[in-house]
């Protein structure tokens, strides 16, 4: 079990590096794209096919915020067995006693 989550933490990691890198292309790319937009991949998937000169930075914000809630995201996986030792288990049992209620 713990080589299969250091297995995910280091697969989260990658795509977290990669949409940083994405999002970073995209900024330096701006508004100055030949022609009337771009096409957008990631990892080998065209996730836009024409994104207008006037989008790309939205779409670079987007990857830039998508790898930072996967790089917290991968984060909280790797700290994880230390968390469950730190939260006292009375605290476990009142959030799951709040979420039963709801």
């Amino acid at each position: 079990m713990k080589f299969i989550r250091i297995l995910a933490v280091v697969f989260i990691g990658y795509l977290s590096y990669k949409a940083y890198e994405k999002g970073m292309e995209l900024k330096v790319i701006g508004t100055n794209a030949d022609g009337d937009g771009i096409g957008i991949s990631f990892l080998g998937i065209q996730t836009a096919e024409r994104v207008p000169e006037t989008n790309i930075p939205q779409h670079a914000l987007g990857f830039l915020i998508f790898s930072v809630i996967l790089g917290v995201s991968g984060l909280i996986l790797f700290f994880l067995p230390l968390i469950n030792k730190i939260v006292p288990l009375s605290f476990k049992n009142w959030i799951r006693k709040q979420l039963e209620t709801e």
